[in-house]
């Protein structure tokens, strides 16, 4: 069965005409156990989990053997998550369509992207999947609940490294609309039946370039520049930074 909201980064820098590496490097939704046979034909052997443990608990990640997984939880010390009610909202749509239709969860979201900079267990978490990909010596998938908010962030850091500047990294970030529309439609259907219009739920159901600046914005003001979020936040050594970079790109 195909993994939902696939992507392969090194293809992805190829078909900007950078020397991407495709097959190393991917990013995607949630799996399930039915997943196995897909991840083994991809060779993938380092799964990392940026999930919370109640989405863990609501849908297992059963990998092969051959796979180790790895929980990255970048919510891990924060009070309450927007990513449960979006694990939540898989399993109820009909609740989903009429809360996140309400406008509130939009600047749930937002905040999130701000914390993914500022709080430590984020960026923890964040410096785990990066340097995941750096030490495993096979491909390495990392994904979330929709694979947009957190995996998405995850994929701009590492695409950064790989050389993609902000417009292209925007761009990259979009990308997954599509496929997160296909996952939600469940609840863009429920929100049908309850007379919501859709795109009252774009806000929070699709990735918006607001959120990416915002992440932007808070690492600008914080740390200054990526090289020292890189450093002082979340404490990579440039060794570290060259070893994702060649995951990504050949060799020069």
């Amino acid at each position: 069965m195909t993994i939902p909201n696939l992507q392969d980064l090194g293809a992805h820098a190829a078909s900007l005409g950078l020397p991407g590496r495709p097959g190393l490097v991917f990013r995607s939704a949630q799996l399930g156990g039915h997943h196995g046979n897909a991840l083994d034909g991809l060779g993938v052997r380092t799964v990392v989990d940026l999930r919370t443990a109640s989405e863990r608990a609501s849908m297992p990640t059963s990998a092969p053997g051959s796979v180790t997984i790895t929980v990255a939880d970048v919510f891990a010390r924060m009070q309450r998550s927007t990513a449960a009610r979006f694990a939540q909202a898989l399993h109820d749509p009909e609740h989903a369509a009429e809360f996140l239709a309400s406008g509130s969860a939009e600047n749930e979201v937002a905040s999130a992207y701000r914390l993914f900079i500022t709080d430590e267990g984020a960026r923890d978490a964040f410096r785990e999947t990066l340097l995941a990909v750096a030490r495993s010596q096979a491909p390495v998938l990392f994904h979330c609940t929709a694979g947009k908010d957190r995996t998405g962030w995850a994929a701009t850091l590492l695409l950064a490294i790989a050389g993609l500047d902000r417009d292209q990294l925007l761009e990259h970030y979009l990308s997954v609309i599509p496929a997160t529309d296909a996952l939600f439609a469940p609840i863009y259907d429920a929100a049908g039946r309850h007379g919501i219009a859709r795109e009252l739920l774009y806000p929070v159901l699709r990735v918006q370039p607001s959120f990416l600046e915002t992440a932007w914005a808070t690492l600008d003001e914080t740390y200054g520049d990526l090289s020292t979020y890189f450093s002082h936040g979340l404490g990579l050594l440039p060794a570290d930074i060259e070893v994702i970079r060649g995951k990504l790109l050949e060799p020069r």
